[in-house]
């Protein structure tokens, strides 16, 4: 198996840069920052709630924060791409609210002129100043903000579907049961099984668990030992983390934390 990770800092804090080669399979997951990527090499398929995803180089690739998505290389070959993950509060605070409440309405961007340019300011990110990343950040936000869809706005999830996510969110290290979830959603455990899986595209168990990898991840990020992130999200021990952010992310805790100790010690 071909996996290849690598990081870029950037001098505006709450932006990461990461740069992937690899043949492996993503598993559903989210990120709680905005995602915005370009294809270098190959090429990857991918489920996502605003449709499914075809790219290969050239093409730009969008998540929204907590959205739900995975990546499959096309016939098992090795792709290349180029990640930016902005936190939602760099756009809140130089884009101000009424930015900050907006989507990408589209997942991917076929558009060879707005991914040279995207590219560009991808690569010189890590060499300009604070204030050059955010006036780069915002233009290239804009642009795609303003994307035309031709499908029809979704309206998130249903409110049964909302509850059961929200005992998910206040208390991930408790893992509520399937009739648990039912019980708050009003609805019988069947009926609350398939409708996660129909509105998310993944169970509650799944869902569950990437979540914590989440938490972990911020955890990790916001200085914690990796003992420490493993208890704040909810994991029985490291290596049970370790296992499943492996197969989220792509890397292990502990080049996770590496990563973030170097961004701290060049600035």
């Amino acid at each position: 198996m071909l996996h290849r990770v690598e990081f870029a800092n950037s001098a505006l804090p709450g932006i990461r840069i990461v740069e992937i080669l690899s043949d492996r399979r993503f598993p559903r997951h989210a990120h709680d920052e905005y995602g915005v990527g370009v294809m270098l090499e190959g090429g990857h398929v991918s489920w996502s709630g605003r449709g499914q995803v075809e790219v290969g180089p050239g093409y730009v690739i969008t998540v929204n924060p907590n959205e739900l998505h995975d990546g499959i290389p096309v016939q098992g070959a090795p792709r290349r791409w180029r990640m930016m993950y902005v936190d939602p509060c760099v756009i809140a605070e130089f884009g101000g609210a009424e930015m900050a409440a907006r989507e990408f309405p589209l997942p991917v961007v076929d558009n060879i002129h707005f991914a040279q340019r995207f590219a560009s300011a991808l690569y010189g990110l890590p060499d300009v100043t604070a204030s050059e990343a955010t006036e780069s950040v915002l233009d290239l936000f804009g642009t795609l903000f303003e994307q035309e869809r031709n499908v029809q706005s979704l309206c998130g999830p249903s409110r049964s579907v909302q509850r059961m996510l929200e005992r998910i969110h206040d208390d991930p290290a408790n893992a509520p049961s399937l009739e648990e979830l039912a019980d708050i959603a009003a609805l019988t455990p069947y009926t609350a099984l398939r409708r996660f899986r129909r509105e998310l595209g993944t169970t509650p168990h799944a869902y569950l668990l990437q979540y914590r990898v989440r938490q972990a991840y911020k955890a990790i990020s916001e200085g914690k030992t990796l003992a420490e992130a493993a208890l704040v999200a909810g994991f029985a021990d490291q290596p049970h983390m370790t296992r499943a952010f492996v197969r989220q992310f792509g890397i292990t805790p502990g080049q996770r934390r590496c990563a973030q100790i170097h961004t701290k010690l060049a600035k």
